[in-house]
């Protein structure tokens, strides 16, 4: 009789996790009455945590949606900056002038910068960006985002190279969104080295991943803050000198998950750093 009871306490308890799993569970559909205090309990922590997602997700929605108002509000403000502070670039300024014109296109250029960045992040935490890995090959992606980067490495007269392979080298990944996250490695790389430095690209296969390595001579990662440099909206104290939002690496990093890879970092202080970039092999 009491294995009859407990078999029947056990049903029950199982079919409300099933409902709760399925998000179909109406606490008005048992007789709490006839409960015992285990399925009470079950029947609070239940509802309880239907409630604190349904409070998290629309959190989450509030959050999307005041950042796609302020990018939307702050989209032609920022382009009459621009276009103003060009039109001032073009005029007879004097060297002081100049100076405060170039300022201020700086200044509203990483406000650009910070609020796309955002936008981003929002739209790929909320899964609104859809990432979709596919076969390619791996140089392609290293070379789409040097690319990209040969500008700031020709400006500090960084020498930004790739050590090639024999052969081409395939792995899965999403061409547009893995090309961002190599080139926020690449430049978060040059950004930190010296000039007249070096950073260097070099690709190795193994057995389920493609390994891509950016390689630096910059000032090195402390070792306490290694596992903070992909954390959102983090800079270490010595790059107060650097620009950047501190969200680069932590876009990299989401981008490189999403696509089934994962990122590694190691350093020494003086010595430079390596960024590990590891995509799944088909």
């Amino acid at each position: 009789m009491i294995f009859g009871n407990n078999k029947k306490l056990l049903q029950k308890l199982d079919e409300m996790i099933d409902e709760a799993i399925a998000g179909t569970f109406q606490t008005e559909s048992y007789d709490e009455s006839l409960l015992s205090k285990v399925e009470s309990k079950m029947v609070r922590f239940i509802e309880q945590s239907r409630l604190r997602h349904e409070q998290i997700e629309g959190e989450r929605g509030r959050v999307r949606s005041l950042i796609g108002d302020i990018s939307h509000q702050t989209k032609t403000p920022l382009a009459n900056i621009a276009l103003y502070s060009q039109l001032l670039a073009e005029q007879g300024l004097t060297d002081e002038q100049s100076k405060l014109v170039r300022q201020i296109t700086a200044s509203s250029d990483k406000l650009n910068f910070l609020i796309q960045s955002l936008v981003k992040t929002s739209r790929l935490e909320s899964g609104v960006l859809k990432i979709e890995p596919k076969p390619g090959n791996v140089y392609d992606l290293v070379s789409a985002a040097i690319a990209e980067c040969k500008g700031l490495a020709a400006a500090k007269r960084i020498t930004l190279s790739v050590a090639h392979a024999d052969a081409p080298i395939t792995a899965l990944y999403d061409s547009r969104w893995c090309t961002e996250a190599l080139f926020n490695i690449i430049e978060n790389a040059l950004k930190y080295s010296p000039e007249n430095g070096r950073v260097t690209i070099s690709l190795a296969e193994y057995e389920m991943f493609i390994r891509i390595d950016v390689t630096d001579t910059g000032r090195g990662i402390r070792a306490d803050d290694l596992p903070k440099v992909f954390g959102r909206f983090w800079r270490s104290e010595e790059s107060a000198d650097s620009s950047g939002v501190g969200i680069g690496l932590y876009l990299a990093r989401e981008i490189i998950i999403a696509c089934g890879g994962y990122i590694k970092v190691s350093s020494d202080i003086g010595k430079g750093s390596v960024f590990s970039v590891f995509l799944s092999k088909l």
